[in-house]
């Protein structure tokens, strides 16, 4: 919305410092500031749920290294391992 901290603060009725903190994970709205932040940029407070969920999402990482040991543990237990071609590595 092109909303600094500060005129969001002043939507919301709170401090700026209150906007800063929600921003950089220092902490959630309480249940009020969610219904005037979801009222404030047009979407409602399940969406901004998810929302800010996906946003504390980490990046999984699948770069994963599993030796022929697990490799063969896991085929003993019938999971088909896929193995990456010469030129997908």
């Amino acid at each position: 919305m092109n909303l600094t901290q500060t005129e969001m603060a002043e939507r919301l009725g709170v401090s700026k410092s209150a906007v800063a903190k929600w921003e950089v994970n220092g902490g959630l709205p309480d249940r009020d500031n969610l219904i005037k932040i979801s009222e404030t940029i047009g979407v409602t407070v399940d969406e901004l749920h998810r929302i800010i969920n996906n946003s504390y999402m980490k990046k999984v990482d699948f770069d994963i290294n599993i030796t022929p040991e697990i490799i063969a543990i896991l085929e003993s237990y019938g999971y088909k391992v896929i193995r990456p071609t010469e030129g997908d590595e």
